[in-house]
């Protein structure tokens, strides 16, 4: 079994198997915390009246989101706080890890906005999505780049079970196929570079296009990247996917919370299927960033409810120790480690090759050796570290 594989197993196993004893922790958290409750009928909507989630998310932007978060979870026709009081330190969480709150975050596959809504997914929560020229050519840049990733994975595939024979030996006969393959392969990847030129041009359309536009006009074109309408949307839609899997599951919903996480990111049938945790490393990663954040904010709610400044001060030391930030990338198939390091660093960054070298690491943050890359298998994961 490949390391990085067996990594994720054991990984994914020690999170299960936290998750299904306390939630990933949230169960104490979220008791302890709930003594600092705002007891308001309507919570405060000004950010400087919650130190705990300014410490735990260390984002610029979410104080000019922030009202329209507050008013979200705090609507008095859904009465979500009732049921997850800890709800704003949720939602701030998730949209952290989805968009880095940068309103007009569209992803390589379509997600756009600080909730990273698919299209269909925001149109089912009463957005408008216009099915207009630019976006059924971001549509279809999308599947084709899709479908040359795909084929590759599947060649590569091939090719490995080709040349995995175990004995060491390969015939004529399966050596002419690793050549035909490997033909094959070639003319794939150019197409496939190609594809992405048609993607990365279609998807830099489509951003101009909502940048150009009025808010009015965003919210008749394509209102995931209105925040007032998005934000209301992506609540509701996480607030349904921790009731259905708190209905499916059984438990509290402190117990739920992880796993409708899990859902926001990878669909909740998927979610069902697998148990809780869908056995996506994409997923793992999500739901792990988005519970720890949550978790360190509650625990440094409850600091700041005692008022005891020495508490308070070895909570902050414990729960936020300076550390060199990062993001991970999961390799996908059909992925290269030139593709890789061009869509996350080069093209990110506005940086050359040999730069951008400087800024990504293997999954253990050592640096990496270009010429050891020429083959890197699906779960691998790469440390990316933007530049300071």
């Amino acid at each position: 079994m490949d390391e990085n594989r067996r990594q994720f197993i054991a990984g994914m196993a020690a999170l299960a198997g936290v998750a299904a004893l306390d939630g990933f922790g949230l169960l104490k958290v979220s008791l302890a915390s709930q003594s600092a409750s705002n007891t308001a009928s309507r919570p405060s909507r000004d950010i400087n009246d919650y130190p705990h989630i300014i410490d735990a998310i260390p984002s610029r932007d979410m104080k000019l989101y922030f009202p329209i978060i507050v008013d979200a979870c705090s609507d008095p026709k859904e009465n979500y706080l009732a049921e997850m009081p800890f709800l704003v330190e949720l939602e701030v969480a998730k949209i952290w890890s989805e968009s880095r709150f940068e309103w007009a975050a569209l992803s390589n596959v379509g997600a756009g906005g600080l909730q990273q809504l698919m299209e269909p997914t925001a149109r089912d929560f009463g957005l408008t999505v216009a099915k207009s020229p630019e976006l059924q050519k971001l549509n279809s840049a999308i599947s084709e780049y899709r479908s040359f990733r795909d084929k590759i994975g599947d060649k590569r595939q091939q090719l490995h079970n080709l040349v995995e024979t175990g004995s060491g030996k390969i015939s004529s006969a399966s050596l002419a196929k690793v050549n035909k393959l490997r033909a094959e392969l070639g003319s794939l990847y150019t197409k496939r570079a190609a594809a992405y030129k048609r993607l990365k041009a279609a998807k830099s359309s489509y951003a101009a296009k909502i940048q150009s536009i009025t808010v009015d006009q965003r919210k008749r074109f394509d209102a995931r990247f209105v925040p007032e309408l998005l934000i209301p949307a992506g609540v509701k839609h996480l607030v349904k996917g921790i009731r259905e899997c708190k209905e499916f599951f059984g438990g509290p919903v402190e117990m739920n919370v992880w796993r409708g996480v899990a859902a926001y990111n990878s669909g909740l049938e998927r979610t069902k299927k697998w148990d809780g945790l869908p056995f996506i490393q994409e997923t793992v990663h999500f739901t792990r960033n988005v519970i720890s954040d949550l978790t360190r904010a509650l625990e440094l709610k409850h600091a700041y409810s005692t008022g005891d400044t020495a508490l308070i001060a070895r909570t902050k030391k414990r729960l936020l120790r300076p550390k060199k930030e990062y993001s991970v990338y999961v390799v996908k198939q059909g992925d290269s480690f030139y593709e890789i390091i061009r869509d996350q660093v080069m093209d990110k960054y506005k940086v050359s090759y040999s730069k951008a070298l400087e800024y990504i690491k293997d999954g253990k943050g050592n640096s990496i050796n270009p010429k050891k890359m020429s083959i890197i298998h699906p779960n691998q994961t790469f440390r990316i570290y933007p530049p300071r």
